[in-house]
C-alpha cells in the first residue's frame, strides 16, 4: 500500500510538472523576426556653379558665389556630379525649364513652360559629371517678349534645373530652382541631395524551450502530461471510506476473538461495553473491533459475511 501511494505521488508530480511546462511553452513566443543589414545603397547628387557677370568691378567677369547680384548676372555655368555606391551603370537626363506665370491673389497661373536645354548620357562606373549653362539674360528677354505679346506686364518667371538618373535601383530625381530673391540676389536651391536605401534580410528565428523548438515543446509536454494523467488514473485507487467512526489502533494482549456478523451488532456491543471501536487492517482487509478485557469483538468489512463467531 505504501509503495502504491508513492507511485501515485510520483505520477501526480509528473502530471503537474508536464502541465506547467505545457503552459509555459504556450506562453513563450514560437519565433521572432531578425533583420540584418545586407547592403546600403547611397546615391548623391551635387551641383557646383559659377557665373558670368556683366560688371567686373567687384567680383570680376567670372565668379563662383553662393548669392549672385541679380542685375549683373548674365549666365550660370554649372557642373552636376552624381555618384552611386556600390557602383552601377545607368543613364541621365538633365533639363533646364523656364515657366512663365502671373499671380492672381495667392494662385499662380502658368502661361507657358519652355525647355531651356537638355543634356543626356550614360555612365558605367557609378558616377558622372555633366556641365551645362543657363543664360538668364535670354530668359529675361523672353519674359519681356511674352509680356508685350500677351499684354501682361506683371508676368513672372520660374527657372529650375531637373536631373533624372536611372539605374536598376529606379529613378533618382533632383530639382534645383534658380531663385531671384526680393533682396536683389539670385541663388540656386537644393544643390545637394543624398538618398540611402538599406537592403535588409529578414529571417525567422525559432525560439527554443528546454533544448527543443517551442513548436515541438507545445506538442511534447501536453502529450507527456496526458500520458502521466492516464497512468495516474490506472494506478490510483481511492481510499475506501470508513463505514464506522473508529480509532486507528492495533489490539494487543488478546486471547480470544469473537467475530460479529454485521456492523450494527458491533455498534451495539460497543455501546453495551462502553468501549470505543478501533480500526486496523490485516492483509488489506479493514477490521473493526471492540475490546473487552482480553476478548475482542471483530467485524470484517468485506462484501460477504465474515467468519462465524467463535470463542
Amino acid at each position: 500500500m505504501q509503495k502504491l501511494i508513492k507511485k501515485e505521488h510520483a505520477l501526480g508530480a509528473l502530471f503537474l510538472t508536464f502541465l506547467l511546462l505545457s503552459v509555459a511553452a504556450y506562453m513563450k513566443e514560437e519565433s521572432y523576426k531578425e533583420t540584418k543589414l545586407v547592403e546600403q545603397i547611397v546615391q548623391k547628387g551635387e551641383l557646383s556653379h559659377s557665373a558670368y557677370l556683366t560688371n567686373d568691378t567687384v567680383y570680376g567677369r567670372i565668379a563662383s558665389l553662393e548669392y549672385y547680384p541679380t542685375r549683373i548676372l548674365d549666365t550660370i555655368y554649372a557642373n552636376y556630379t552624381y555618384s552611386i555606391d556600390p557602383s552601377e551603370a545607368g543613364s541621365y537626363y538633365i533639363t533646364g525649364m523656364s515657366s512663365y506665370y502671373v499671380t492672381k491673389g495667392k494662385t499662380k497661373i502658368y502661361l507657358l513652360n519652355e525647355t531651356i536645354f537638355t543634356v543626356k548620357g550614360r555612365f558605367s562606373n557609378g558616377t558622372f559629371t555633366q556641365g551645362f549653362k543657363v543664360n538668364l539674360t535670354e530668359i529675361r528677354n523672353r519674359k519681356s517678349e511674352l509680356a508685350k505679346a500677351l499684354e501682361l506686364p506683371r508676368i513672372s518667371t520660374e527657372v529650375k534645373i531637373i536631373a533624372r538618373i536611372r539605374t536598376k535601383e529606379g529613378e533618382f530625381k533632383q530639382e534645383m530652382p534658380i531663385i531671384e530673391d526680393t533682396s536683389g540676389l539670385t541663388y540656386i536651391g537644393e544643390t545637394e541631395l543624398e538618398k540611402k536605401k538599406n537592403i535588409v534580410n529578414t529571417e525567422t528565428i525559432q525560439n527554443s524551450f528546454l533544448g527543443m523548438k517551442v513548436s515541438t515543446s507545445r506538442i511534447v509536454f501536453p502529450l507527456l502530461a496526458l500520458a502521466s494523467a492516464v497512468a495516474l488514473l490506472i494506478v490510483w485507487k481511492p481510499k475506501p471510506k470508513r463505514r464506522i467512526n473508529a480509532i486507528d489502533g492495533t489490539p494487543t494482549g488478546i486471547t480470544s476473538r469473537v467475530f460479529i456478523a454485521n456492523e450494527g451488532s458491533l455498534k451495539k456491543i460497543a455501546k453495551i461495553i462502553g468501549s470505543p471501536i478501533i480500526h486496523y487492517t490485516i492483509d488489506g482487509v479493514d477490521i473493526y473491533g471492540v475490546i473487552d478485557g482480553n476478548v475482542i469483538y471483530e467485524w470484517w468489512a468485506m462484501k460477504t459475511d465474515g467468519p462465524e463467531s467463535k470463542q
